[in-house]
């Protein structure tokens, strides 16, 4: 029973912070809102849409101890979860969407290197007219531009590296792996992790 499997990995994992991947265009307009729940840890992991919520389960006493050096994060890309530890114990579970298929988030063991509150997409971003409407999506800075457009890199809010073009920040959350390897996720989640995790918080990325 996958509720089951994820207890036995929390049970005994010994190491990570925050998540990775390349990156996909962010638009305002796509973020999704974030929804508190309150039951135990035990109860919300067993939950037979655990894998398809986009619920957030926070412990706001561990959360507010949080720092660089006590604070680790796990990303299960299985079930495109990620997990905020606290002095090892579960301070927040949270969805993320991965890298699809072709742009996968690499598996390991990383730290952030990076913190950019304001960061925007070296890769990917849209292409605006002079009334600041979005006239084509999904561009990149070699996309022929339109006479009397502009390209703008995708907003990646609360970016956090941790190798390369890969790294945590605010995102469209799908419940499948979506992104162009960036570790997407909802805007209270990230903004927490920006907040207590710094420069050298421990990353690990697994199925």
């Amino acid at each position: 029973m996958l509720s089951r499997l994820i207890i036995g990995i929390l049970c005994c994992v010994c190491g990570a912070c925050l998540l990775a991947s390349c990156s996909s265009g962010t638009n305002d307009d796509e973020r999704v809102p974030d929804s508190r729940v309150s039951s135990t840890y035990e109860d919300f992991v067993n939950r037979r849409d655990y894998q398809d919520t986009r619920d957030v389960w926070y412990h706001d006493a561990r959360i507010s101890v949080a720092n660089t050096a006590n604070s680790r994060i796990l990303v299960l890309l299985n079930v495109q979860r990620g997990i905020l530890f606290v002095n090892d114990k579960v301070a927040m579970d949270f969805p993320v969407c991965t890298g699809r298929s072709t742009y996968e988030t690499p598996r390991g063991k990383f730290r952030i290197i990076e913190k950019v509150e304001e960061y925007r997409s070296k890769s990917y971003g849209n292409i605006y007219n002079s009334d600041d409407v979005r006239v084509i999506s999904g561009a990149t800075p070699s996309t022929p531009v339109p006479k009397g457009c502009y390209y703008k890199g995708a907003a990646m809010p609360y970016w956090m590296r941790i190798k390369g073009g890969y790294g945590f920040h605010v995102g469209k959350v799908l419940r499948t792996a979506d992104s162009h390897g960036c570790i997407r996720v909802p805007v209270e989640p990230c903004s927490i992790l920006f907040e207590k995790c710094g420069v050298g918080t421990r990353v690990e990325i697994r199925n």
